[in-house]
């Protein structure tokens, strides 16, 4: 088999999207706080469980309003840029395998 790329420029393009792909999902990852929604969750239902409405953990505070609007903003673009981390990753491994493998005949 010859392996001669008819698409350079194809490669190159899902070699990028692949770097931006897994740059946007280490981004995402860092980002996203549901295991720390998740804790604070299972605090309040064992705090509601023992009697002690709205006791909080030491060294705990509570969030603002505010705060919490932004971090759940914030975890939401964390979510949706790592699904599109994801499907950069996969448009470059199809870009590179066109580039590799599709002659025009």
């Amino acid at each position: 088999m010859n392996a001669t790329f008819a698409h350079p420029l194809w490669i190159v393009a899902g070699l990028l999207l692949i770097l931006g792909g897994f740059r946007l999902f280490r981004w995402a990852k860092r980002n996203d706080t549901r295991a720390a929604i998740a804790a604070a969750t299972t605090e309040a239902a064992i705090n509601k469980l023992r009697k002690k409405p709205g006791a909080a953990a030491p060294g705990q505070r509570k969030a603002s309003a505010g705060g919490s609007a932004r971090t759940r903003f914030r975890n939401s673009m964390a979510q949706f840029f790592g699904i599109v981390g994801i499907l950069m990753v996969i448009a470059g491994l199809v870009a590179m395998t066109f580039g590799v493998f599709y002659t025009a005949g």
